[in-house]
């Protein structure tokens, strides 16, 4: 098998192996041995503290009372600390055997060996590569609609005049949520072969997708433009409906929308959608 292909991919694969080995060490690499430390510290200053005691009775600087007083509490923190300092060793003691480089030894070599195992059985490193360029020259029918546009798009720039390529690309950004793409692209239909009335419809909705639902006035322009020259242009008169309802004119909105209904063929795919629409107004009238 040649493998000079996947150089690059080896590499990566390489280097998140060595990030989750690192990872999965951190814990290994953790030891006991600061709350012993800790404790250490503990019994020095206790320790030291009795000396200075004994310092200052022979100073005259306390009394024997006051200096017995003082070794008693002092020696019963010495104590404590120097139980849990002991306690902390054995803790440290049972919390890192050999155990732990076993398990790093394990985690080093078995993470990137599982890996490359199942790459030489699940993956494909003796496929030769595939430019990009020769991906592309498939079928239309065979690529997904990903690679499809990247297709049109690369054909668009060098014949930006292809009246038929913004055409068909304009819906296809609007299905894959592009939507400022897809106005674009209407946009430049309309530069190369006029306003239509279904192509300013169909730029004002991809203006009112790409404003989240809201009918901005650039959107609102369009729809107008669009029923001054097609007055049954369906997606003009459903959305210049919606904005008469977003500003509180639900009358006019119902009134647009059965209009719209009044005229639309019988076989529409829309008119479900504004009958819904009409219903919801309707009931939210009716429950004020």
């Amino acid at each position: 098998m040649a493998f000079s292909g996947d150089i690059p991919l080896f590499v990566a694969l390489a280097l998140l192996a060595g990030l989750v080995v690192t990872l999965l060490l951190r814990p290994l690499r953790a030891t006991g041995g600061a709350p012993a430390d800790q404790g250490e510290s503990e019994v020095a200053l206790y320790r030291d503290q009795l000396a200075e005691i004994a310092r200052d009775v022979d100073r005259g600087v306390i009394g024997e009372a006051e200096a017995g007083a003082a070794r008693v509490e002092v020696s019963r923190r010495l104590l404590a600390a120097d139980e849990m300092r002991q306690e902390a060793m054995r803790q440290g003691e049972a919390a890192d055997p050999r155990w732990r480089k076993g398990m790093a030894l394990v985690l080093a070599l078995g993470v990137p060996l599982l890996a490359l195992v199942v790459y030489l059985q699940e993956g494909s490193p003796g496929l030769p590569d595939r430019p990009i360029a020769a991906r592309l020259a498939a079928p239309a029918d065979t690529l997904p609609v990903e690679a499809l546009v990247v297709r049109i798009e690369r054909r668009l720039k060098a014949q930006p005049d292809d009246l038929q390529g913004w055409e068909l690309i304009a819906p296809t950004y609007l299905r894959l949520g592009r939507y400022d793409d897809a106005a674009g692209a209407w946009t430049r239909a309309m530069i190369l072969d006029g306003a239509t009335a279904e192509r300013l419809a169909a730029r004002g909705e991809a203006r009112v997708l790409a404003a989240e639902g809201r009918v901005t006035a650039g959107a609102r322009a369009d729809f107008e433009k669009a029923v001054a020259l097609d007055e049954a242009e369906p997606r003009a008169q459903y959305f210049l409906g919606l904005a008469d309802y977003d500003e509180g004119r639900r009358a006019a909105a119902l009134a647009r929308w059965k209009a719209l209904l009044a005229k639309a063929p019988q076989d529409a795919a829309w008119t479900a959608a504004v009958e819904a629409r009409i219903a919801a107004v309707e009931a939210e009238i009716a429950g004020e």
